[in-house]
């Protein structure tokens, strides 16, 4: 009890210390908190809503409508108890008054949703879809399509050769994922209303799916699994049903968490590892004033082990005050998730710190604070009685530790820091290159530090005092230096990195480099209305590009083994679970000539003569790149497809490069002229040079002239993801200041420690006849150059790894952004001479007497 008494009342002594360990640990603990609480949040909200997310315990689902004996399994398998819904799901153009835009339809029946419910504005009700050509949708839909109110005398609605009523507004849909990115907005009609639409054609993508709910305790997932198998006794080779359950849906939302609150929660342990690096500074000038305390101590009878308990009371008291303050911080912190991922997640996610978070609060703040200290806390092991009679230089000296206990009281630390990075990123490998990098990364900063502060004694040779005085420092307190250093550069390095690759994207969206992006992309365009379509974008003097052929078909096999089962085929695990969500067909084209958005990078161009139909030889076939590489394929393999029921072989001939960001109409797999010039197909196409004030009037026309023919707005898809794209990375934004919070903050520890240890010169100074503002310049000068030069180095680090993660995940798209770097190198050199002088001012106020009254 003694020792706890001593240690509680030396810290009631020694607030401003506590304080700022408090404050660098809490703030640290807080990022890495609030993202575990959001991901906790995220999960219940799944497990709580799972069935009302999927509608259903099994879906089944393709793209034809299934056929009597596919339906016939599914009431053998699932039994007679059992309640069934059905939906079928394409995009087309809905048209109302002069305004046209894309939209999503879903065509429902009667008992759909199996679970959840629509929230209506008004009093009507689902089955009034079926009794009458009426449709569902929400307000801003209709706002967009010049509609005010249901009764609106403009809201017809037209849908193809059909028109129709609003029947209501929706507020909140059955079905709604975690993450909702949708291409069009939602609009819903009685299944029975899709004939005399004339919308379901030859080639049109529709989405054909029955949803089944079971009786209670009926295990979906098994039943799900034995219907598989049961599919694929009766219909060997690849799947032509895709079959869903709740925990199909349950991995894939689990896997969107994951990247959801993965990168953020690696940011945050950045934020916790510059909120260690601060908290083991302050311990350490902490350590030093106790010094004389602790060997008097044991000079009087105190053990070692007393000692080191007495010191190890104070971290943990001090940790777990921590840990309080930091879930306190989190309950703010996460609030801020909802703005910045609004549209993105559903509104109805509650978030809130759960007791199992708080514990690890606990248990990270008072382990942690442990962890982070120890290769300071060794240094105990220096402290003797015999410093006492050694004189001031001994006792405020530094003890000297065996290199070998130095190196191994690191090593706990860096084996916490890859936990908490497996934990924060829920994958070992994501977790291993994190590391790998942020380890490059401090190694670096270390490195340039410890040149840039050993340089500057050359510096200090100049004739100007403040110069010379403030490179002096530097150079003679290289350790606390090279803390601050490293600090403010990890936090800036993160700021930084981030605006190269967001630019780079944005142009290439936007602006791709060599390329014009295109207005409009027109999709199910008939064989029958090609050259109609060439002859009404004529008159319309608009320019009518890359007119090409689609036909649907499956890859059998490749290299005379099964494409299904030897590349993706159901397995065991995870693997199986991968499988189930699998692509099942896939889209086919030929054209003589490559699109400048193409590039053969391996390969020799596809022959120009026609293959002929029977040949026995193989048709020619050009891939893209990454689809090769995702399914293992490379040139020289053989594969057997299935179009439409005819079996043909090809060989691959060579791979493309193709630059999706052109919106232009691209495939995976190009043919050989001549295989697929026969079969019937629909045809994709492009708009250009259509002025912004007649571009919705053409939108109009088409839709009028040729109702099935889906117009995809490219400027609005390509606003759409520079949205969610800038979502994303206001996420990873918005930790990366969190990181820069904690480093502001211990930046204003190490300026505040060095400023009490410096206080005898400043007071010298003003003997010798410094004024204040020749002071206060030596302080604004020191930290302005520690902060420059930090964030310099942080945004040549931040250029080269910004264009490393361009180059292997973006394809290369990559921009320097030279305001946002000039901006972050002056505001930082700011904050950092703010932040310092903010911390000095009591310092530097005081007067000479302290001097004489100090020696």
């Amino acid at each position: 009890m003694l020792w706890i008494r001593l240690g509680a009342k030396e810290l009631f002594k020694n607030k401003g210390f506590a304080l700022f360990f408090i404050l660098n640990l809490s703030l640290g603990l807080a990022g890495f908190i609030a993202i575990h609480s959001f991901g906790i949040a995220l999960n219940r909200h799944l497990d709580e809503n799972l069935k009302d997310i999927l509608t259903a315990d099994i879906v089944l689902s393709a793209n034809r409508p299934l056929n009597a004996v596919q339906l016939s399994l599914a009431d053998q398998v699932l039994g007679p108890d059992k309640t069934v819904s059905q939906r079928i799901r394409f995009y087309t153009m809905a048209r109302a008054q002069d305004n046209a835009r894309l939209v999503e339809v879903l065509a429902i029946d009667a008992a759909y949703p199996l679970y959840g419910n629509f929230l209506l504005e008004g009093s009507s009700e689902k089955k009034d879809l079926q009794a009458t050509p009426g449709v569902f949708m929400t307000r801003d839909t209709a706002y967009a399509l010049g509609i005010q109110s249901p009764a609106d005398p403009k809201a017809a609605l037209t849908l193809g050769h059909k028109q129709f009523r609003i029947q209501d507004f929706f507020i909140v849909a059955p079905g709604r994922s975690l993450i909702s990115v949708d291409l069009a907005p939602k609009v819903y009609m009685g299944i029975d209303q899709l004939e005399g639409t004339g919308l379901i054609q030859f080639g049109s993508r529709i989405r054909y799916s029955h949803y089944y709910r079971l009786s209670p305790g009926a295990d979906s997932p098994a039943l799900a699994q034995a219907l598989r198998q049961k599919f694929s006794e009766v219909f060997p080779g690849q799947p032509r049903v895709h079959i869903q359950d709740s925990r199909d849906a349950s991995q894939r939302l689990n896997r969107i968490i994951r990247y959801f609150t993965g990168y953020m929660g690696l940011v945050s342990v950045v934020a916790l590892f510059l909120a260690g690096i601060a908290t083991a500074y302050l311990f350490r000038g902490y350590l030093d004033m106790k010094q004389e305390e602790m060997a008097i101590l044991m000079s009087v009878g105190a053990r070692q082990r007393e000692v080191y308990f007495y010191a190890s009371f104070q971290l943990i008291v001090l940790g777990t005050l921590a840990s309080c303050l930091s879930v306190f911080i989190s309950l703010f912190l996460i609030q801020a998730f909802p703005v910045i991922f609004q549209g993105l997640l559903p509104a109805r996610v509650q978030l809130a710190t759960e007791p199992s978070t708080i514990a690890l609060a606990v248990g990270m703040g008072m382990g942690g604070s442990l962890i982070f200290c120890l290769p300071v806390f060794v240094r105990l092991a220096g402290i003797k009685p015999l410093i006492l009679l050694q004189g001031p230089r001994a006792i405020h000296g530094r003890t000297k530790t065996p290199v070998l206990i130095q190196v191994a009281s690191v090593l706990p630390g860096l084996g916490a820091f890859f936990l908490v990075s497996v934990m924060a990123a829920g994958s070992m490998k994501t977790a291993g290159i994190f590391v790998a990098g942020f380890s490059l990364a401090l190694v670096f900063f270390s490195g340039m530090g410890w040149l840039v502060f050993s340089g500057c004694r050359f510096f200090s040779f100049v004739r100007n005092p403040v110069v010379k005085i403030t490179f002096r420092n530097l150079f003679r307190n290289k350790w606390s230096s090279l803390s601050c250093f490293v600090t403010i550069a990890l936090g800036t390095f993160l700021i930084a990195l981030i605006p190269q690759i967001q630019k780079g994207l944005q142009s290439e969206i936007m602006r791709p480099s060599g390329l014009k992006i295109p207005v409009f992309f027109l999709v199910d365009i008939q064989e029958e209305q090609k050259q109609a379509l060439v002859e009404f974008i004529r008159r319309e003097q608009a320019q009518l590009t890359n007119l090409s052929p689609m036909v649907r078909g499956r890859i059998l096999s490749v290299n005379q083994q099964p494409f299904y089962g030897e590349n993706k085929g159901p397995r065991s695990g995870s693997s199986a679970s991968r499988t189930r969500g699998r692509r099942l067909e896939f889209n086919f084209s030929h054209r003589q000539t490559l699109d400048v958005s193409e590039t053969i990078v391996q390969g020799t161009p596809l022959s120009r003569i026609p293959w002929t139909f029977g040949s026995e030889s193989l048709f020619e076939i050009s891939m893209e790149k990454s689809f090769a590489e995702r399914y293992g394929l490379k040139i020289g393999d053989q594969m057997k497809f299935d179009i439409q029921g005819i079996q043909l072989e090809g060989q691959v001939k060579n791979l493309r490069r193709v630059r999706w960001n052109s919106f232009q109409p691209n495939f995976f797999l190009l043919f050989q002229a001549g295989v697929l010039n026969d079969a019937p197909k629909t045809f994709l196409a492009a708009i250009s040079h259509v002025p912004q004030d007649l571009r919705q009037a053409l939108k109009n026309h088409i839709v009028t002239a040729f109702p099935n023919v889906s117009v995809i707005d490219v400027t609005q898809m390509a606003g759409t993801l520079l949205g969610i794209m800038d979502r994303l990375s206001l996420s990873i934004r918005f930790m990366a200041w969190l990181a820069i919070a904690a480093g502001l903050v211990s930046i204003f520890s190490i300026a505040r420690h060095q400023a009490w240890k410096n206080e005898n010169q400043v007071n010298l100074l003003k003997v010798l006849g410094a004024d204040f503002k020749t002071i206060q310049a030596i302080v604004l000068l020191e930290f302005g150059f520690v902060g420059f030069t930090a964030a310099l180095f942080a945004i040549l680090l931040s250029l080269g790894f910004s264009r490393a993660i361009s180059w292997y995940f973006f394809d290369r798209l990559w921009q320097f952004d030279l305001m946002v770097c000039l901006g972050l190198l002056l505001l930082t050199t700011l904050v950092c001479m703010g932040t310092a002088l903010v911390a000095s001012w009591n310092v530097m106020n005081t007067k000479p007497a302290r001097l004489l009254a100090n020696m």
